[in-house]
């Protein structure tokens, strides 16, 4: 099996080597050093071995008041978060890398999974395909080189099988490489995928729903196979005069901003202390913000395809599946670029070389603008952006997430989508053949003898914001409309209605065009200088809802998606929308449980979980590979500043190019 496991290893870009650092912050990811050591203390306590992968090890970040206090040359207390499941166990272990003591262990019950890691990724691709009963299906399909298939080990979610309960398991089915060596989803054999335990180590059934032809057609993305490049010149980002960016380790300043980032195995890349340099004062805007959790169901319910139901970060992890980002394309030339560390399952420490790129961009629109009719006074102010990014490849999605500050002070999360559709094989060409209506019932041809499924993309963001401090307010202002007395020359008007949440039970909200309101989280101690609370408001984009009932089981478990907006108190321990555990995860788990006990969230420390979403109806254009496209949510700042925050930019950053 060389062929699969080299594909693997460079679809997953798996970074090698290793990294070490001087920790200057308390919210520092693990360095490479640590990593090990956490390792080894571990093994010396008898809790892991070669045979036992490390699922997880990562910071176990300080008391949120502990780091707030925190002063540069202060003591930097240093602990790791290791999950190891052994005898069919998770184990949580706290190790704190200064006493090299472990000191909390505990043993975390129900059908909840940690992610799945690499190490069983591969094993379960070499068990899948040295499976007599899944060669004899290959044979089938007239597939004997076993060595050009890529096979794919997918999470299935819970649906109540025994299996799920108890077991470590996934589902494994496979794709011939023989004309798409590197378009290794294009040629799905279809109908035919093996339910693999991870642990056992065995095949727990194949199931061959009967033979569906393989598409034999080259869909090659290397440009060289193109017919015909089309010439293009170069369009480049410069900045004459140097960058505008500051990066002291993990900490970055730009413009009026600060904040401070870090890697995690399950979310990727975490934003903290971000704040705003006010004329000299250090205003706190947002504790810590991060992806919390993707579901992404598709909506096929054939037997092979029901299943389909991911929980991409909680399954896999966003750290884990880093991609590479490509200097010109990913990000401008001149962009800063990062190299974190990341632990492995063997207890190592890899270096991930340039997986995140800071840049700045001018948008090509003014941030404000004004022409004096009267004077002929013209007055522009050029927007500029900060964008700090790093991209996610999982399965046949790459994601790409955004943190977007700019000069108007406002910050903005921005997820894009590309990659390849999840093509299913059917026999139908065209929509002239007999089978076409049966082929797209689940979703429509986007090639000859491919069926795109149609499926939904739902995230939810975590936002631990500290508006001028951690004692917030959740304000929702209402646009009601109202009927005008018969006196007045207007018949009705609309007007805003302050509705303030009380507790988290109540604080869940869907977005409305007919009953449109403004959501913003208040200061319960500032003002501004005219007596309104600071407060910056969130501003959605595009968004979507599930069409499912809530009873359907991959819903059920992913009850976070019901709503757009959540309002939880701060808690140490609620990081994750779907639960801590999310793979083959039971109902309920996650912020369906936490706010059902209706705790209070007016004037204290809040959290904001916005769950942003779309769904995703497949065309010929998305095939071979769809083009990249923008979702995204402002935090905008609303009666925050005295006036308006951009009035002292300069008036052009314009450097000409012409005679």
């Amino acid at each position: 099996m060389i062929r699969i496991t080299a594909i693997v290893f460079s679809l997953l870009a798996v970074g090698c080597g290793i990294a070490s650092a001087e920790v200057r912050h308390p919210l520092d990811a693990l360095e490479a050093d640590e990593i090990v050591r956490a390792a080894a203390i571990l093994r010396a306590a008898g809790h892991s071995d070669e045979a036992t992968p490390i699922l997880s090890l990562v910071l176990e970040a300080p008391e949120k008041g502990a780091v707030l206090a925190w002063k540069t040359g202060d003591n930097i207390p240093r602990q790791a978060r290791a999950v190891i499941r052994k005898d069919r166990v998770n184990r949580e272990f706290v190790i704190d890398l200064v006493s090299g003591q472990i000191v909390d262990v505990a043993t975390i019950a129900g059908p909840g999974q940690p992610p799945v890691v690499f190490d069983e990724i591969l094993a379960a691709i070499d068990i899948a395909v040295s499976n007599e009963a899944m060669q004899s299906g290959l044979k089938k399909r007239g597939i004997t080189d076993f060595a050009a298939l890529f096979c794919a080990p997918r999470t299935g979610g819970n649906f109540g099988a025994p299996f799920e309960q108890s077991r470590r398991v996934v589902k494994v089915d496979c794709f011939d490489l023989s004309n798409n060596p590197k378009n290794i989803f294009a040629a799905p054999i279809e109908g035919l995928f093996a339910i693999i335990d991870l642990e056992s180590k065995e095949v727990l059934d194949v199931i061959d729903l009967g033979v569906v032809p393989v598409t034999q057609t080259s869909y090659s993305l290397d440009p060289d196979a193109q017919e015909k490049i089309r010439e293009l010149n170069p369009v480049n980002i410069v900045a004459p005069q140097g960058s505008n960016i500051h990066v002291d380790g993990w900490n970055v300043s730009w413009q009026n901003w600060r904040f401070h980032m870090r890697w995690d195995m399950r979310a990727g890349l975490i934003v903290s202390m971000v704040q705003y340099d006010d004329r000299g004062t250090l205003r706190n805007v947002l504790y810590q913000g991060n992806l919390s959790e993707i579901y992404v169901p598709y909506q096929d319910t054939s037997e092979g395809w029901y299943y389909r139901n991911y929980m991409d970060e909680g399954d896999y992890g966003l750290g884990t599946t880093h991609s590479p980002l490509v200097p010109g394309a990913d990000c401008p030339n001149n962009a800063v670029y990062k190299t974190p560390v990341m632990a492995n399952p063997a207890g190592g420490a890899d270096q991930l070389s340039d997986r995140i790129c800071i840049f700045e961009q001018p948008t090509g629109s003014a941030t404000w603008r004004h022409y004096d009719i009267l004077t002929g006074d013209l007055n522009a102010r050029p927007n500029v952006e900060l964008v700090v990014r790093f991209i996610a490849t999982v399965g046949n999605y790459d994601y790409v997430f955004d943190w977007v500050f700019d000069n108007k002070g406002q910050l903005t999360y921005r997820l894009g989508a590309s990659g390849l559709d999840a093509v299913k094989g059917v026999a139908s060409r065209s929509l002239d053949d007999k089978s076409a209506a049966a082929d797209t019932a689940f979703g429509p041809l986007v090639a000859p003898g491919l069926a795109g499924i149609q499926h939904d993309h739902f995230f939810s963001l975590r936002l631990d914001v500290d508006i001028d401090g951690r004692e917030n307010r959740f304000v929702r202002d209402k646009l009601v409309a109202r009927r005008q007395p018969s006196d007045s020359k207007r018949k009705s008007i609309w007007q805003t209605e302050r509705d303030v949440a009380d507790t988290d039970s109540n604080a869940k909200y869907r977005l409305h065009l007919e009953n449109p309101s403004l959501w913003r989280v208040e200061s319960s101690s500032r003002e501004n200088y005219l007596g309104y609370a600071t407060s910056f408001a969130l501003k959605p984009a595009a968004n979507a809802r599930p069409l499912v009932d809530e009873d359907d089981p991959p819903l059920a478990r992913a009850g976070f998606v019901n709503y757009h907006l959540w309002v939880t108190p701060y808690r140490d321990d609620e990081l994750w929308a779907g639960g801590h555990y999310s793979n083959q995860s039971a109902p309920g788990q996650g912020l369906p449980e936490w706010t059902s006990e209706n705790r209070n969230v007016e004037d204290t420390d809040i959290v904001l979980w916005y769950t942003l979403g779309f769904h995703h109806v497949p065309s010929t254009e998305d095939w071979p590979v769809y083009n990249l496209g923008f979702n995204a949510i402002t935090l905008r700042p609303y009666n925050f500043f005295d006036q308006n925050p951009a009035m002292d930019l300069p008036e052009s950053l314009h450097q000409s190019s012409g005679p």
